[in-house]
């Protein structure tokens, strides 16, 4: 290889290492990549308990992007829905358009047992926990507050670090003891009687009242609780 040869491979070497290192930092890139993110960040509907992860693709060094006069317009590329992976298309009318792909993870406090647990355990904050987990993975109805299932019971065992969903308890549960508030107006009474059915909240089910005998349809409010609105 004579020395002429070799000097032409290390400059091309050379500028080849800075432009890419130029691209990298190239103001548009960088300029781009965060309108795509505050662009994501508006579409998604997250609630106050989630964590959201953005992570925009950078734009292949290989393209060359032109000045633009106008603003750029964003918008989702596809079904126009937001998804784990989605692609945002972004414009500079009449001048060039390009796909830049978008990784979104969003992640949700819900109740999980700290530990296994046995069918009819009773469940408190000394075997519950919360943790963030990826809501596309959650399936059933999941809990997020350990307050409103403490003193319920499991109706099948469960696995250390397993999620519990509302099919996996009874806040109230058949046989056993409830107190009954009938609420009529501004006018509350209490009365204990005996479930004869398991349930959940929000779950209407049939209570023996253990003054009279009577056979009542009572909505459940709370562990061990349920109500009636005359």
């Amino acid at each position: 290889m004579n020395k002429l040869k070799l000097i032409s491979i290390i400059i091309f070497i050379l500028s080849s290492f800075y432009s890419s290192g130029a691209d990298v930092n190239d103001p548009r890139r960088i300029h781009i990549n965060q309108l795509v993110n505050d662009f994501i960040k508006q579409k998604i509907n997250a609630d106050v308990e989630e964590k959201v992860s953005i992570s925009v693709n950078k734009i292949d060094r290989r393209i060359k992007i032109q000045d633009c006069d106008k603003p750029l317009s964003l918008s989702l590329a596809g079904k126009n829905k937001i998804s784990r992976h989605t692609t945002v298309a972004v414009k500079c009318e009449n001048k060039w358009k390009m796909y830049i792909p978008v990784k979104i993870k969003r992640l949700r406090a819900v109740v999980i047992a700290s530990q296994a647990l046995a069918a009819g355990a009773l469940l408190n904050r000394s075997n519950l926990t919360l943790a963030y987990q990826d809501i596309l993975l959650l399936r059933g109805t999941t809990l997020s507050n350990i307050a409103t299932i403490e003193g319920s019971k499991l109706i099948r065992q469960v696995q250390s670090g397993q999620t519990i969903t509302s099919n996996l308890l009874c806040l109230v549960c058949k046989g056993e003891p409830v107190s009954i508030f009938v609420h009529s107006g501004n006018l509350t009474i209490k009365s204990t009687g005996i479930a004869l059915k398991s349930g959940i909240n929000g779950q209407v089910i049939a209570v023996r009242n253990t003054s009279s005998g009577r056979v009542i349809e009572a909505t459940i409010t709370a562990v061990a609780t349920v109500e009636i609105k005359i």
